[in-house]
């Protein structure tokens, strides 16, 4: 949940959006962020309301959005759909109400449809406060605010410079749930990121390592193997008992998935990279 300084946040946000007036706050002007598929990049965002059920433009809310869950989260704002109430409430039969569907577009390009829409990055945000960053201390805008209770805010270098570092350590998280993942460095409970597109911050070769290493993970947490061949790594899931596997998909190689060596009738012979406790846990047939 919001706190009530996030709900503030939110509506000042909207607000700015709304309105070009000027307000009392010092920040010239206040956007919401997204990554952008056409831009390829974090770019400012612009929120836009449609019916649930027809998808029209036409819609007017009941009520304006007081946090991130009443945008994120589907049948939040209820509303009435001004396209043609045949095709929404009447179908509907009153059997639940019409409800604003919410979503982003980059404000940085021309629009190329309804389609051309944009993945909202809700943790980054205005630093309306100049609260200063977790790790280096300076006050930067934007800034990326934790899901934890205590809302840690850090910089953005800071964060790609925390994302680089684990992600070489591959000391992601593969959660059940949210995928491949990092919560807050603080170590608070209930932090980890759940909208993967954060980590688009990164370099494409980074996000391109990221997204392999949450592969691997994965695979290997399924039961699966990873492809011995130089090259290749290709994940593969096996059948339960089943110590043949070829790699169908990638290189073509046959191997033995109790020792990954080239597949052999018999028993394991001890591949020369493996230790002995190792080779002894992994290679009894």
């Amino acid at each position: 949940m919001f706190s009530h300084e996030d709900s503030n946040s939110f509506n000042s946000t909207t607000e700015r959006q709304r309105s070009q007036s000027e307000s009392g706050l010092s920040k010239s002007k206040v956007h919401f962020y997204v990554f952008c598929p056409t831009c390829k990049a974090m770019k400012s965002g612009k929120i836009r309301v449609r019916c649930h059920f027809c998808k029209s433009g036409a819609f007017t809310v009941h009520a304006d959005p007081q946090n991130w869950n009443d945008v994120l989260k589907p049948k939040q704002i209820t509303g009435t759909c001004e396209n043609s109430p045949e095709l929404c409430s009447d179908i509907l039969k009153n059997v639940e109400p019409t409800f604003a569907e919410f979503y982003f577009k980059c404000s940085e390009h021309t629009s190329l449809g309804e389609q051309d829409g944009a993945v909202p990055l809700d943790l980054i945000r205005p630093n309306l406060r100049d609260i200063p960053c977790l790790a280096c201390a300076d006050v930067s805008d934007p800034v990326l605010v934790f899901p934890c209770q205590e809302k840690h805010v850090t910089c953005l270098d800071c964060f790609r410079q925390y994302c680089v570092t684990r992600l070489m350590e591959r000391q992601f998280w593969q959660h059940p749930e949210l995928g491949y993942t990092l919560a807050c460095p603080a170590g608070c409970p209930d932090s980890f990121i759940k909208e993967v597109h954060h980590f688009r911050l990164l370099t494409d070769a980074q996000y391109a390592q990221y997204q392999r290493f949450g592969t691997e993970e994965f695979v290997l947490r399924s039961g699966g193997v990873l492809c011995p061949q130089p090259g290749c790594g290709m994940g593969i899931l096996v059948d339960s008992g089943c110590n043949k596997v070829a790699c169908i998909n990638g290189c073509g190689y046959v191997f033995c998935r109790l020792c990954l060596q080239g597949y052999h009738i018999g028993e394991c012979r001890r591949p020369i990279w493996i230790v002995p406790q190792m080779a002894k846990d992994v290679c009894t047939a």
